[in-house]
């Protein structure tokens, strides 16, 4: 507040002058001239107004002095460095913190008006050279360096520098302020290597997840093949390549439904459909190889989610082509084990009758018809030729096995069956491979098996032909017959059939002779393969190991 003491010592002043002047007036001329009255009056004004001009400049005084101290005290209390430096007077003010900030006095930096850029780290002058052609354009610029410390530590600042320009826009002043940040750099760094941490912990683990899927994926003996919703192939595991024959490569340039057996190719449609929508799905279906056979698969479809969404499928095969066959192998086992059973249990049984019955007949043989005999006869010995095939099929007896010369036994067949094969208008051709060694078997089961084969393959010509019997060696493990006709042939829907207890393609036949090959063979440790074209003939390859 404005005190008066300026005007009242003025108008005291005044008055006593005023008073004195008037009394010197009143002695000398007796008294007083109005005009003086009238100028004292006109004069209290300006003496006022002076007076209040005193009071003004003592309190704008104070005023400006109290402003200082305030601002002399906010620019020293503020935690950081501010400074302003006029260019028109050259005249630096820093604040006291600088000491705290640079380490350095005050004095040091209004003595020298560059100190502040030698105590920069000399990596960071760069960032400061920056920084002063930014405040040349007039443009306000903030920047974070290194300084050297006196005692030759490091520290962090920021500084932050507002330049001030005339109407000219030449630069007349700057006002700046440099804040310590070392310790938010030290946290800064901590969560920089933290963040640094834990993304090299992220990235392990998102390796090491990636590894076991890669271990799960690519080393696993189940074929993975991976496809998009469209059904389009994307890859398969090394596995996936045995399974079907072709390479991921081939798979990709291919049609995967020309894969899938046609009569499957709904049932996999709808299973992908469903797959598609989020479902487990399996089932078993036919698909085909690359060498054009049909494979059994059994096959899984895994939707493949993420975030929710089913962006794929996974399919895990596996082929059971070779176990449905050991399952018919199994079948066709217990079937003929079935089989022997029964003939352990009927085969003695009727041998007794059938002598007793072929030896009245022969008695009475004169005293009816000779025709009638001999289809009794006959019909009996047909009926004794199956009790003793059943009677191989029973419990198998202790067999003894020699070496044998297979050529010689195949000459001794051919021999028997070459004026039955004449008389119908057949050739019997051997080949025989020179280096064939001799195996283990039980010879008079193997003329069984090689009469029965070529005899099937007489009555499969009726109109005559030829018949290759040829024997070769493979690996030094195996030696293969084969008997080749140019008969009739027979439908591949019956020939995996074959071999089964009474399954016949004659129309008299009992279908117990191929049965009995069978298991003859098997016995041997042997395979029998039969492939036959109609009107074009038939094949059965006898597989024997050398050791068997």
């Amino acid at each position: 507040m404005m005190k008066y003491t300026g005007r009242i010592i003025m108008m005291l002043i005044y008055i006593v002058v005023t008073a004195a002047f008037k009394t010197f007036d009143y002695i000398e001329l007796g008294y007083v001239p109005i005009f003086e009255y009238i100028i004292s009056a006109i004069m209290v004004y300006p003496v006022w107004w002076t007076g209040l001009q005193y009071d003004k400049a003592k309190y704008y005084a104070q005023e400006a002095q109290k402003k200082d101290k305030e601002l002399n005290d906010l620019f020293n209390n503020v935690d950081a460095a501010i400074y302003s430096f006029d260019f028109g007077s050259k005249r630096l003010m820093v604040s006291s913190k600088i000491s705290d900030v640079y380490g350095y006095s005050p004095i040091e930096f209004k003595e020298n008006k560059e100190f502040w850029k030698k105590v920069v780290f000399p990596e960071d002058m760069k960032i400061v050279n920056k920084l002063e052609q930014e405040l040349i354009k007039g443009e306000e610029c903030k920047a974070e360096y290194r300084i050297l410390l006196p005692n030759g530590q490091l520290k962090w600042i920021q500084k932050r520098i507002t330049p001030i320009s005339d109407l000219d826009g030449n630069l007349i002043k700057i006002n700046g302020i440099d804040i310590d940040i070392n310790q938010r750099k030290k946290v800064e760094e901590l969560l920089t290597r933290s963040q640094e941490q834990n993304r090299q912990l992220l990235e392990k683990r998102l390796e090491e997840s990636e590894q076991r899927f890669k271990s799960l994926f690519v080393h696993n003996s189940d074929p993975i093949f991976t496809f998009d919703l469209d059904r389009k192939f994307i890859e398969a595991n090394p596995a996936a390549e045995n399974i079907l024959g072709y390479t991921s490569t081939e798979l990709q340039q291919k049609e995967w439904a020309s894969i899938i057996a046609p009569e499957d190719q709904d049932l996999y449609s709808e299973h992908f459909k469903r797959a598609s929508q989020g479902e487990w799905q399996e089932s078993t279906l036919s698909m085909i190889h690359k060498d054009g056979s049909n494979r059994v698969i059994e096959l899984k479809m895994i939707p493949i989610i993420i975030d929710r969404q089913c962006i794929g499928i996974y399919q895990i095969t596996k082929d059971i082509t070779d176990s449905i066959l050991a399952e018919e192998r199994i079948r066709r086992s217990d079937k003929l084990a079935a089989v022997g059973l029964l003939a352990a249990g009927v085969a003695h049984e009727i041998r007794n009758p059938l002598t007793t019955l072929k030896g009245y007949i022969q008695l009475l043989a004169t005293d009816i018809d000779k025709n009638y005999a001999d289809i009794l006869l006959s019909e009996i010995d047909r009926i004794n030729l199956i009790v003793s095939e059943f009677l191989i099929l029973s419990k198998p007896q202790a067999i003894k096995y020699e070496s044998q010369d297979i050529k010689l036994i195949l000459n001794n067949i051919t021999s028997i069956l070459e004026p039955q094969a004449r008389l119908n208008r057949i050739q019997i051709i051997s080949e025989y491979d020179s280096n064939i060694p001799f195996i283990n078997c039980e010879q008079n089961q193997l003329k069984q098996v090689f009469i029965n084969l070529i005899k099937n393959a007489i009555e499969a010509m009726p109109n005559g032909g030829e018949i290759i019997v040829k024997a070769k060696k493979v690996n030094n493990q195996m030696v293969i017959i084969q008997i080749s006709d140019e008969g009739i042939g027979i439908e591949e829907e019956r020939i995996p059939k074959l071999g089964e207890p009474f399954y016949t393609t004659k129309e008299h036949g009992t279908g117990l002779g191929l049965m009995v090959c069978f298991r003859i063979i098997e016995q041997h440790g042997g395979t029998i393969n039969i492939s036959s074209q109609l009107n074009k003939g038939t094949s059965v390859d006898v597989c024997l190991p050398i050791d068997c």
